[in-house]
């Protein structure tokens, strides 16, 4: 169930996983595609005596060159070194921004520093790392070598003096062989002196020689020689893009996830979890209505029970119908009251269509606004709110009135009747109190086979706690995505909590479809054409004092303005109303 859930959620949010991926993949492609080509060229040092220069290492000379190689790889990094380079390539970039191109590289077991330098061009990589390894090999202390052309002109002299040493080496030996052949003893003599000079000429030469190799193959762990020196790379270093984008994506991915879990976790509202839920919050689910888009919530709305049967909301009204009545089959209730924990959560829609569907079965039904403070059922029929149940209620002369000749008003659905809230009162508690409100429910019920009552919120005035005592069963409508659990939960409470009221279940209202059906346009009665444009004499009524009179709102009656059913003319971008058509309209019953 878990894991049902969390994809139910993914699947909820899918349109935001994939812009929080897809938007950062064109942002990394777009940066990476503006990068340049980058090269790397490398250079290689020897830190103290070449393995190959000695034939008996020593491990502390090796550890201490290791130390040493750590040590000349962050020096090649600072001031002294980048600066250096800088002026002598004349560099057009500070050594701050040259140190951000040096990387190094230590082979510890081999006593090696390598420097490698990345730049757009490859020739220039090459230049940089020669250079920084020849700046390093000047400034170290114990270079015996420091000076390259000073290390080629030992070479050179070592060279020079093995020449000369080879051919004494040559002479003598070919003096000694010829001493066999002598016969004279002066011969013999003067061989033999030439012998020991040329012995002597060897042996300072020998000296010499080992001298300058001494000083040649510096055996101290101090110092640096060039190993390997950099050369222009051919390639250039292996694009990292497409790891980058993939990178991107999956962050933005992660990002998404990890905002819509904690979205999920803030949200406290009621969610719909699938047609196989059979209670909310421990009350049973008696209908799950389908959204409708607001603009059609109004007259064009009503319809659809009537005129749009394979609508989903259509449906899901028929079925909520059908929970209702096999609550208690055998005896069918005879008034049913509609609430919801808050206001805008959908239940005089709700009530409105199930009244319509009751209707269509054939029951006389009659729809009551008793919501006084803020009515709106009389605007789901098309209706005004001129005289209604606070009038009723308020009337003290009639106390004794059977309320028989309580007018009702028709709607456009054949058995349907409305009785309007009427003109907003002073204390509307204190008229839903009266013993006349019992009366006038008794009077309905003799008058048709069910009453739907509308009432306000639950959790504001004690109204519908009020109502929900006076009627067979009481139903209370949330909003989903919209109603938070506690304010339901608080709803339930209050509800339950009161002596004699009956909550029948909970209606879960604008559940959005996840099915491939979608609603027709409405059908609309269009027997009604536009009233004739015409001034007339004397003061004529705003839009809005004529909606005042009528006791609508101010957007039905420009409804009512554009179909012809309130006579009026437009003026500029308003409407005008004819006060002496408006009253005959008013005493024609509407």
């Amino acid at each position: 169930m878990e894991i049902r859930k969390y994809l139910r959620l993914v699947w909820r949010w899918w349109w935001l996983l994939v812009v929080s991926g897809l938007i950062p993949m064109a942002l990394s492609t777009y940066y990476t595609s503006q990068q340049p080509d980058l090269y790397q060229a490398k250079a290689t040092i020897m830190v103290g005596t070449s393995l190959f220069q000695n034939a008996n290492p020593d491990p502390w000379q090796m550890n201490l060159s290791n130390t040493l190689s750590a040590a000349y790889a962050e020096l090649l990094r600072q001031g002294p070194v980048t600066e250096a380079v800088t002026e002598r390539l004349g560099l057009n970039r500070t050594p701050a921004q040259l140190a951000g191109q040096i990387t190094t590289r230590i082979y510890s077991g081999a006593q090696l520093l390598e420097i490698q330098v990345t730049d757009t061009n490859p020739e220039a990589a090459a230049l940089i790392a020669n250079a920084l390894a020849d700046e390093l090999i000047r400034g170290a202390p114990a270079s015996g070598g420091s000076d390259p052309e000073q290390q080629e002109f030992i070479r050179s002299q070592l060279e020079e003096l093995q020449a000369k040493i080879d051919n004494l080496s040559a002479q003598i030996s070919d003096l000694t062989a010829s001493l066999s052949d002598l016969t004279s003893a002066a011969e013999i003599q003067e061989t033999q002196g030439r012998i020991v000079a040329l012995e002597e000429a060897k042996s300072t030469y020998q000296a010499t020689y080992t001298n300058l190799l001494d000083s040649y193959r510096a055996e101290s762990p101090n110092v640096l020689t060039l190993f390997d020196p950099a050369v222009v790379p051919q390639w250039s270093i292996p694009s990292k893009a497409k790891l980058v984008v993939v990178v991107s994506g999956a962050a933005g991915l992660g990002l998404a996830l990890g905002a819509i879990f904690l979205m999920e976790y803030l949200d406290t509202s009621l969610r719909w979890e699938g047609d196989g839920v059979p209670s909310i919050l421990e009350l049973p689910v008696i209908g799950a209505i389908f959204q409708v888009p607001r603009k059609r919530m109004y007259s064009s709305a009503m319809a659809l029970v009537a005129n749009e049967p394979s609508s989903l909301t259509a449906e899901s009204i028929r079925a909520m119908r059908a929970s209702i009545f096999l609550i208690r089959p055998g005896h069918p209730f005879k008034t049913l009251l509609l609430t919801s924990p808050g206001n805008a959560e959908g239940k005089s829609f709700v009530l409105a269509n199930l009244a319509v569907a009751l209707a269509s079965a054939g029951n006389r039904v009659i729809a009551v606004d008793a919501d006084m403070r803020k009515p709106t059922l009389h605007e789901f029929f098309d209706r005004p709110n001129i005289t209604g149940l606070a009038d009723i209620l308020g009337n003290d002369e009639d106390a004794d009135e059977d309320f028989a000749s309580v007018p009702l008003q028709e709607t456009d659905f054949g058995n349907l009747y409305l009785l309007s809230a009427g003109r907003p009162p002073a204390d509307p508690t204190a008229l839903l109190t009266s013993p006349r409100l019992s009366a006038l429910l008794e009077s309905l019920m003799g008058r048709g086979n069910v009453v739907l009552v509308d009432s306000p919120s639950v959790l504001g005035p004690p109204d519908t706690t009020i109502l929900a005592t006076l009627v067979e069963g009481t139903i209370l409508v949330v909003s989903v995505g919209l109603t938070k659990r506690e304010a339901a939960q608080q709803a339930k409470d209050r509800l339950i909590g009161q002596q004699g009221v009956n909550v029948l279940g909970i209606v879960a209202n604008r559940i959005k479809s996840r099915t491939n059906r979608h609603y027709r346009s409405f059908s609309t009665k269009s027997g009604e054409s536009k009233s004739r444009r015409r001034a007339r004499a004397g003061a004529l009524l705003t839009l809005d004092e004529a909606a005042e009179r009528l006791g609508i709102s101010r957007g039905q009656a420009r409804r009512w303005c554009e179909s012809g059913q309130l006579p009026a003319v437009r003026k500029w971008l308003g409407w005008q109303v004819d006060p002496g058509k408006l009253e005959r309209m008013i005493e024609g019953g509407g």
